[in-house]
């Protein structure tokens, strides 16, 4: 068996006689310092914007489900005959209880292209509690028939006379 033999290089002496170098140099530390600066500079950033984009994205997010929301009320209150309204930007509560950003809706109605047909936006904003320009904005458009029209009444007196015609021949 034999051995290998570990052969560490032994430190030179340094050129002042009496002096050897321990620790770092300032040059070293400064330098150090300066890429760690850097650096902590660099990954404050990415975590604010990594901060700022999960915001917005949850601000779009309830926006999305406020806009949904609305444009299904509209919608089930013009099953009921009533012609939707225009309604200006009007204060809404989110659905996450934990939000602080106040969100504004508006419904904009419009006549279609088509006569009888109304075109229904609904759009949804997060608004900027320091002013300015929204945080998020979210909006849906729906065509639908105009409850003013009364087409619901006429399907319903159509099937009405069917059902009576039914009857007759079943009757004869």
């Amino acid at each position: 068996m034999t051995h290998a033999m570990l052969f560490f290089p032994v430190p030179k002496e340094s050129s002042c006689p009496g002096k050897s170098r321990r620790g770092f140099s300032l040059l070293e530390i400064m330098l150090a310092l300066a890429i760690l600066g850097g650096s902590l500079a660099i990954l404050s950033r990415i975590v604010d914007t990594g901060i700022s984009a999960a915001r917005e994205a949850r601000d779009l997010a309830n926006a999305r489900m406020i806009c949904q929301a609305k444009l299904s009320e509209v919608l089930l209150n013009s099953t009921g005959g009533f012609t939707p309204q225009t309604q200006p930007l009007t204060p809404v509560d989110s659905f996450d209880s934990q939000s602080t950003t106040p969100f504004e809706f508006s419904v904009e109605v419009q006549p279609g292209q088509l006569g009888g047909i109304l075109l229904i936006r609904v759009v949804v904003e997060a608004q900027n509690p320091d002013g300015g320009e929204p945080l998020a904005r979210y909006s849906l458009v729906r065509w639908m028939i105009d409850p003013a029209l009364g087409l619901e009444e006429l399907e319903a007196e159509e099937e009405a006379a069917r059902e009576e015609a039914a009857g007759m021949e079943g009757s004869a």
